[in-house]
């Protein structure tokens, strides 16, 4: 293991015997430079794994658990022919690769605000948040819509500051019928939020007390805003505000993409593989993930799919959540888990200098990220949670790389 191996290795935290869950210091490290630190009770576990791997290579398996979006549970794209051995070829810079899907962006506004990308619709939309530092050390925090096609940026609402020490900033971001929402928290309760896309002021659609309990998934749909909690359980407040109610086939859940939610949460490790039971809340119908097989350990399921290993880590496959399209997964690589649309991973490149490149499990294309000494300060891609897009800083600006648009 090299040295730039070795720090990303420690960036991204120690695998824990029997329990793989990134280590807190390392997600809140794997955020830095993008987000605050959050609440101490939604640092970034649980939705996390680390896993020796084949080869010495990072010996990291991650993933910020992500399903795939899209329909349910059900077939994708069959195995691909791409052996298990580490690829060595030179790649390709991943804006040639994958012209149509990768664009770059200022990393900054014009005020200095650093731009995280949070959330991509299907028309485009990418809802981008600004944060920077007011006077007196307050939070200065805006929202935008980016254009990717057009590079224009267009201010939606100014993001309502903090009043309290016990008052947490704007999380959980999601786009949906004319509106962007998210949440905050204050010390025993949430506060949902929404802004008009088009641009417009932030308003507090509804507070709910949770006991301390934070939300670990939001989302907009079918005029509602829907959220799900980290004790479990799926709940609803229309846009337009009123009362927040549990949501029918919700019960002890949590939302993963609309409208699939299910256990255990990304946030229980000790009740097993994340997302193994699922439930579709606008039908009620379930699935259940096929259980490992002897010898293996089943790290997590989306929608589509589940990520597997066997017992020390030597290999690692993904299947259907039926248990049926085996694909073994090359070695060096940092998995997220599931892949982004059931075929993208990120993985070391090791024939031209230390670096990451994404890798197409349909096709065995391989892309140079333009990611090398950077990825041990916190500069890891990671797809967001519906598995639509990834984004990462470089010292040549922000790649947005919609991964939806890769046939």
């Amino acid at each position: 293991m090299n040295g730039f191996e070795e720090r990303l290795r420690s960036t991204l935290g120690n695998a824990a015997e029997g329990a793989p869950r990134l280590a807190a210091s390392a997600a809140d490290r794997l955020e830095s430079g993008y987000r605050r630190r959050r609440h101490r009770s939604r640092a970034l576990v649980a939705a996390a794994a680390v896993v020796v791997v084949t080869g010495g290579v990072i010996g990291g398996v991650i993933g910020l658990l992500r399903g795939p979006g899209g329909d349910g549970p059900g077939p994708a794209t069959g195995p691909s022919a791409v052996p298990s051995a580490m690829i060595s070829t030179p790649a390709e810079p991943v804006e040639k690769v994958w012209p149509r899907a990768v664009r770059t962006m200022p990393a900054e506004d014009s005020a200095g605000r650093e731009l995280r990308p949070v959330a991509l619709d299907g028309d485009g939309t990418l809802l981008v948040v600004a944060r920077g530092r007011a006077e007196g050390g307050s939070a200065d925090e805006v929202l935008y819509r980016y254009d990717l096609d057009q590079a224009v940026l267009r201010e939606v609402a100014d993001l309502p500051r903090p009043k309290r020490k016990s008052e947490g900033p704007a999380e959980g971001f999601g786009m949906g019928d004319g509106v962007v929402a998210w949440w905050t928290s204050a010390k025993k309760s949430v506060r949902l939020w929404t802004a008009p896309l088009t641009g417009g002021q932030a308003r507090q659609v509804a507070a709910y007390e949770t006991g301390g309990d934070m939300i670990d998934s939001l989302a907009v749909a079918k005029g509602s805003i829907v959220f799900s909690v980290q004790g479990g359980g799926v709940f609803g407040v229309p846009v337009a505000g009123g009362q927040v109610r549990p949501v029918e086939h919700g019960d002890g859940l949590h939302l993963l993409t609309w409208p699939w939610a299910g256990s255990p949460g990304s946030w229980s490790p000790k009740d097993g593989a994340p997302f193994t039971h699922l439930v579709n809340l606008e039908t009620g119908q379930a699935d259940d993930a096929a259980p490992a097989r002897e010898g293996e350990q089943l790290l997590a399921c989306g929608v589509r799919s589940c990520l597997v290993t066997t017992s020390g880590g030597a290999r690692a496959f993904t299947r259907q959540r039926d248990g049926s399209e085996q694909q073994e997964v090359p070695t060096g690589f940092q998995i997220p888990e599931p892949p982004g649309q059931s075929r993208f991973y990120v993985r070391t490149l090791h024939s031209q200098g230390p670096g990451l490149g994404l890798y197409d499990l349909k096709t065995g294309t391989l892309a140079d990220l333009g990611i090398g000494e950077e990825a041990a300060q916190g500069e890891v891609p990671v797809a967001d949670r519906t598995g639509r897009f990834m984004t990462y800083r470089t010292k040549n600006g922000r790649y947005v790389i919609d991964l939806s648009r890769i046939p």
